[in-house]
């Protein structure tokens, strides 16, 4: 639900009204929670009409956060899943690069905004996660690490941007001899499962630090 809110009532949209209702079978007066997508958590009260706001609070910013930098999959239902598990697991940024071999396109930014949303909801995440709408060159990125077989393991302790090539894989001019190469695994992944795969360990190694 973005902000700013002003009145104690907020409004949702017919795609909501039909989720809550139809789908999760809430009638008036259940509890619901909302987010701004922002930070901010609230939980309040279910009116068939709107969301009565209840108590909020503000969530603190991750200690890090991962941005990846994906060739996207010629298949708009593989590139929708794409979308939403990142959002799932809380990828703050998603990056499209062009690359020799990729064969896909861009998502239509409405289409990528509400595969993002119906994720942060599902999974009541309360930052969305930002899905570029334009194309990216690998130049564009500043400093990345690149998901390769060839890598060393996986194992973040900060902020960090991830390059994921097409299932086709790098072209031998696209990653300099200096490049930081990672790798996911002895398997060849398709583009999705790498984005996710990188998504999972981050997001363990992160809770794994925090909880020491």
């Amino acid at each position: 639900m973005p902000g700013p809110w002003h009145d104690g009532i907020i409004e949702v949209s017919s795609e909501q009204h039909r989720h809550l209702v139809t789908v999760l079978r809430r009638g008036s007066g259940s509890p619901v929670s909302y987010t701004d997508g922002a930070g901010t958590l609230g939980q309040g009260t279910w009116t068939v009409d709107g969301i009565e706001r209840g108590d909020e609070r503000s969530t603190p910013e991750p200690p890090a956060s991962l941005t990846l930098a994906i060739a996207p999959p010629e298949s708009k239902e593989r590139l929708r899943w794409l979308v939403e598990k990142c959002a799932e697991l809380g990828v703050a940024r998603i990056h499209w690069i062009r690359t020799r071999f990729g064969q896909g396109r861009l998502p239509r930014s409405d289409k990528a905004h509400a595969w993002m949303a119906a994720a942060i909801e599902q999974s009541r995440r309360s930052r969305v996660t930002s899905v570029d709408s334009t194309w990216s060159d690998l130049g564009d990125l500043g400093v990345f690490v690149a998901a390769d077989r060839s890598g060393r393991p996986f194992r973040p302790v900060g902020s960090l941007t991830v390059a994921i090539g097409p299932e086709g894989g790098w072209a031998p001019s696209e990653l300099q001899a200096t490049t930081a190469r990672v790798s996911l695994g002895d398997a060849v992944l398709r583009t999705e499962t790498a984005a996710i795969g990188a998504a999972s360990i981050f997001g363990a190694l992160m809770a794994e630090g925090s909880n020491q």
